[in-house]
């Protein structure tokens, strides 16, 4: 499978060189027997070594416009689903954290209101969501940061590339910013606890409301990216 992968765009190359040259032939073919039926007589009869010489040139520049086109379209078509690539992965981290958001604003709108909450960061720069119940019981969530490097460094070219993809890849950034606002209240409306418990519930409910339109936002584009209906998380 690893030899088939490597060896696919070469042999992707193959073909499309093979192809190339034979819609080539075919166009030279048919502009010469267009010559001959417009005039009805055979060309080397009617013609002198100036005019050949000038179709001919004419014929050889429209051949290499067209496969120049063909490079370019072609060259075209691999940027793009080398971005789409990229931007797939970035897609499902993020989806990670979407679904931890989701997790922890759940599991606080459960929890009893007198509930301590507290993030605790490692010494690697991990965060961790934890939350101690009045009963002496609690738990923790991991809380990773959202991705948004692949997405800003890339918009700009995909905006020069496919005006749908350059779309959706837009709702997607607004999608980011959302989920990122929503990790910012988790601290200030959550980790915070002095703020009181109607700031969290406020929170939760504010949360529960946008948390479905961002993950819509992904999953378009993830669908644009993998021409897959189901969204997809990556945890790092």
């Amino acid at each position: 499978m690893n030899i088939l992968k490597t060896l696919l765009p070469e042999i992707l190359g193959v073909i499309f060189g093979i192809t190339t040259i034979a819609f080539a032939y075919f166009l030279f073919s048919l502009f010469f027997l267009l010559i001959e039926k417009i005039n009805h007589l055979d060309m080397t009869d009617n013609m002198n070594p100036l005019s050949i010489g000038a179709i001919v040139a004419i014929t050889l520049f429209i051949i290499k416009e067209v496969l120049e086109a063909c490079r370019k379209s072609a060259s075209k078509d691999r940027k793009i689903k080398a971005l789409k690539t990229i931007l797939a992965e970035e897609i499902k981290l993020n989806y990670w954290v979407w679904k931890q958001i989701e997790s922890i604003v759940k599991t606080v709108k459960e929890m009893p209101s007198e509930t301590l909450y507290q993030i605790i960061s490692s010494t690697s720069g991990t965060e961790r969501f934890e939350y101690i119940r009045p009963d002496g019981g609690g738990g923790g969530i991991f809380f990773p940061e959202i991705k948004d490097q692949v997405f800003t460094q890339l918009i700009t070219e995909i905006a020069e590339l496919d005006e749908s993809f350059y779309s959706r890849s837009i709702e997607y950034g607004k999608g980011v910013a959302e989920l990122q606002h929503l990790r910012h209240w988790v601290f200030d409306f959550i980790h915070e606890t002095p703020k009181g418990e109607h700031y969290t519930e406020g929170f939760c409910e504010y949360a529960l409301g946008e948390l479905p339109d961002i993950k819509e936002k992904f999953q378009k584009l993830y669908t644009e990216c993998t021409s897959e209906t189901e969204l997809r998380h990556r945890m790092r």
